[in-house]
């Protein structure tokens, strides 16, 4: 007779694991729910005012009231939580299918081991997040660092955050290449 330990990952045992990424996630994204369930509120939905012809996002002057400076700080933190959330959920993804194949791992993963792998994925989503901001790489497949904080009102830009977000999570190796690739590009403009 079989036995399963529910805290312990494997092929047979990925109900709770998927619960528990799915929770974590959530807990990360709360921000960005929260901001979301603002945006639907007729007083807050004034605060900006998208114009097509110009595909520009004109915002009313945020520091006159308190309250719309709480309230562009919440999109701030909404931009990044969803993020987190996007890295946390890539990385979970990654562990579980990978559990799904024989022979992958060689020890059981306990759900403490996935909510740290999250945490991981979560960190190099917000990483990623912050390279985009800083411009240090671009193009059309990336988002544009110029609206970086205006990319929740723009469906295109916060859709390519959140992909790059889950596959930041999901190959651990991605980042840590970019990094790599950003410290020799630094290192051979520093030999011009």
């Amino acid at each position: 007779m079989k036995t399963l330990n529910f805290g312990l990952l494997g092929k047979e045992n990925t109900g709770p694991f998927i619960i528990t990424a799915i929770l974590y996630s959530i807990l990360l994204c709360l921000p960005f729910i929260y901001f979301l369930y603002l945006k639907g509120q007729p007083h807050y939905s004034s605060f900006e005012n998208f114009n097509e012809n110009e595909n520009r996002i004109t915002v009313k002057d945020w520091r006159n009231d308190a309250e719309s400076r709480q309230f562009k700080l919440l999109t701030r933190a909404s931009i990044f939580s969803a993020a987190l959330s996007f890295g946390a959920l890539g990385a979970a993804v990654s562990l579980i299918t990978r559990a799904q194949r024989p022979g992958v791992f060689n020890h059981k993963i306990t759900i403490r081991e996935l909510v740290s792998i999250q945490t991981i994925g979560a960190v190099f989503a917000f990483i990623l997040s912050l390279i985009f901001m800083g411009e240090m790489i671009g193009g059309t497949l990336f988002p544009n660092a110029d609206e970086f904080y205006y990319i929740v009102y723009i469906p295109a830009a916060l859709a390519k955050l959140l992909v790059w977000s889950f596959l930041a999570g999901f190959a651990e190796r991605f980042v840590p290449n970019i990094l790599e690739n950003l410290t020799k590009l630094k290192d051979v403009n520093e030999e011009s």
